[in-house]
């Protein structure tokens, strides 16, 4: 396997660290969201 995609660790390693990174993000955006249009409601 490793001789057909060399690079396949490596593009795992980042894509498991791509989605930690974009799941803060949401958590950050919606939590941000709601502060800002608590008022509203």
């Amino acid at each position: 396997m490793w001789a057909a995609e060399p690079k396949l660790e490596i593009r795992k390693r980042i894509g498991v660290a791509a989605v930690f990174f974009l799941s803060i993000f949401l958590v950050m955006s919606y939590l941000a969201k709601r502060r800002v249009w608590a008022d509203l409601h």
